[in-house]
């Protein structure tokens, strides 16, 4: 059986993995899991995606009593270290004191291997249950969700009834949460002499214009009950090449979270329209906008009989929350099934140096995800996959 021990051991091996994306090199943790997976004589089908960027899927079949298929989800991707320093090495993880720190370690290889282990524990245990089961370990979740998108647009997502997806939420059941929207601003001048800048045209200045416009008049008047307001931010700029030269390009990408009802493309009008208040001013700019990501707000009824079966077994309520998951892409497939966030794994570190997982919040979101399967039983009305209108 995969024990604690087992579970935490294989967490610690997939967790000196670098899957920093970019690149990802997410196929180191493919090979891993398929190779855990054989050795319990689970079924798995690996889907190539680029040069090192294989998803992965495992199937655990059930009884055959009904045609349900529940889906488990994790992303293998995790974003880079950054640049301030860490107290340890990110892909060397440590423990100390009931805990775990690398790069991963809660956002979200401890979720996914989670699942790992609870498919393991039912295939040792013979247990069949009333339903297939299937676990889906993604690529580029932190880029777009690149891996989620290719599994529902080649139709491996079309057979669910319902998919929970381990990321950290800390116990709390997550049934909707923002969107992204990702624009890269670029703004093209004409380079020159630093020391006669009247001869060219400033990129960057233009930008930072533009920047300024956006801080200024960009608004948006929607809220949401459990999402609260949307919002923007500034968070990558490039420009210039020597600090001599005047700069014929730059650019600003900027990340913007969106509520449900929200049009990705009015926003993008929107801020196309400021430039234009821009050029106004300032004849000379000339400036283009780039979608680079464009997810949509996952949104599942949380009046639906696996939601409600969830949060009674798990003993939690319906949460939203700002950031996006897989789910956005996998609610654009063809099947109409609810997609909840959840484990016990507590994510406030996410993104930061010295990422960590505290042990028993890994081992008991096992026993719980394994509990909660066990004590599912499909409704004799939900036997077979819905299509979206």
């Amino acid at each position: 059986m995969i024990n604690d021990s087992i579970a935490i051991q294989a967490l610690k091996e997939v967790l000196e993995m670098d899957t920093s994306n970019p690149p990802g090199n997410e196929e180191l943790v493919a090979n891993k899991l398929q190779f855990i997976f054989t050795e319990y004589g689970i079924e798995t089908t690996a889907i190539a995606h680029s040069a090192g960027r294989t998803n992965l899927i495992a199937t655990l079949p059930g009884d055959g009593s009904t045609d349900e298929v529940i889906g488990l989800s994790g992303h293998m991707d995790v974003v880079p270290p950054g640049d301030v320093p860490w107290d340890s090495l990110p892909f060397d993880p440590v423990e100390v004191d009931g805990k775990i720190y690398a790069r991963g370690a809660c956002d979200m290889k401890s979720g996914l291997m989670a699942a790992v282990a609870v498919l393991c524990r039912i295939k040792h245990e013979g247990i069949k249950l009333p339903f297939d089961l299937k676990l889906f370990a993604s690529i580029g979740e932190e880029r777009g969700a690149i891996g989620a998108k290719q599994l529902t647009e080649e139709g491996y997502t079309d057979c669910l009834s319902a998919m929970i997806i381990t990321e950290p939420t800390n116990g709390r059941v997550i049934t909707s949460h923002k969107g992204a929207l990702w624009l890269r601003i670029t703004t093209h001048g004409k380079t020159a002499h630093g020391s006669k800048p009247e001869r060219g045209v400033n990129a960057l200045m233009h930008l930072i214009s533009i920047v300024n416009e956006l801080q200024r008049a960009l608004r948006f008047d929607a809220n949401d009950e459990k999402l609260g307001r949307p919002s923007f931010s500034f968070n990558v700029m490039n420009s210039g090449k020597n600090t001599n030269m005047v700069p014929d390009q730059s650019s600003v990408e900027i990340d913007i979270r969106t509520l449900p009802g929200q049009s990705h493309a009015s926003i993008v009008q929107d801020i196309k329209n400021h430039i234009q208040h821009v050029r106004a001013q300032h004849p000379e700019l000339q400036a283009s906008v780039e979608v680079i990501n464009d997810l949509p707000p996952l949104e599942t009824d949380d009046h639906h009989q696996f939601v409600e079966f969830a949060c009674e077994h798990l003993n939690s309520r319906t949460f939203g929350m700002s950031g996006y998951t897989d789910g956005s892409r996998y609610q654009m497939g063809t099947s109409d099934y609810p997609i909840i966030v959840w484990s016990g794994i507590e994510g406030s570190t996410a993104h930061q140096p010295n990422e960590v997982v505290y042990i028993d919040h890994y081992t008991k979101t096992i026993e719980q995800l394994q509990s909660l399967l066990m004590a599912y039983k499909p409704s004799e009305d939900s036997s077979t996959v819905r299509k979206k209108a």
